[in-house]
């Protein structure tokens, strides 16, 4: 079976982002994905190179997204804003119904730098908007905080968290952000140092979303 003439190349891309999204990269097969995109695997290769090249644009696709919930973070204007609309955007995004449960990126061990530059996004937008005065810890532990939730929320909607689940997680969360004690910035030896980014030779490296 040939491409069809009326192959569209951007919904086959959409159709294999959620099949690697539900299923994970190792787990999908090239046999899965002809299938779900109706087109032979010689039109595959074709059009995507191979399952590596068409997994990358799918993750590429994904995180260029508008609903990205790293994307929503940088648009407040505050460090508690910056953490509302991130875990406004997870909650109702992970446990949708128009798509595959949870985050692609945060449920793919192929995608740790991906993490990490979503992570680092995170940071900057923090340390943009950080005040002195009110900060409780620095803009890094804050982003880890932030992501390592964002991890733990993905898992609970794959697991069949609902919407509003999550969300009384990240109320909680957001609470004890706020009652957190000021740091005595006099005794501040300096913040911590970033999470490095991990090199390996199996991990995507797209654009930050």
């Amino acid at each position: 079976m040939g491409r069809p003439r009326t192959f569209d190349r951007d919904a086959a891309l959409d159709q294999a982002m959620c099949l690697f999204w539900a299923r994970g990269f190792e787990q999908t097969s090239i046999a899965d994905l002809t299938q779900e995109l109706g087109i032979s695997a010689p039109s595959l290769y074709a059009a995507f190179s191979d399952k590596r090249s068409l997994f990358e644009e799918a993750v590429e696709r994904y995180e260029a997204s508008p609903r990205s919930v790293t994307t929503a973070g940088t648009r407040g204007t505050s460090e508690r804003e910056v953490l509302t609309a991130m875990f406004d955007a997870a909650t109702q995004e992970y446990a949708s119904g128009e798509h595959p449960r949870g985050c692609l990126v945060n449920s793919a061990p192929e995608l740790a730098v991906n993490r990490a530059q979503n992570r680092a996004t995170t940071a900057a937008r923090l340390r943009e908007v950080a005040d002195d005065d009110a900060a409780g810890c620095d803009p890094e532990t804050l982003a880890d905080f932030a992501h390592v939730l964002l991890v733990g929320l993905s898992s609970y909607a794959r697991d069949g968290a609902d919407e509003e689940h999550l969300r009384r997680v990240t109320d909680l969360a957001l609470r004890a952000v706020s009652r957190r004690p000021r740091q005595d910035h006099h005794q501040t030896t300096g913040a911590p140092t970033a999470l490095p980014v991990p090199v390996t030779a199996d991990v995507v490296r797209p654009p930050i979303a």
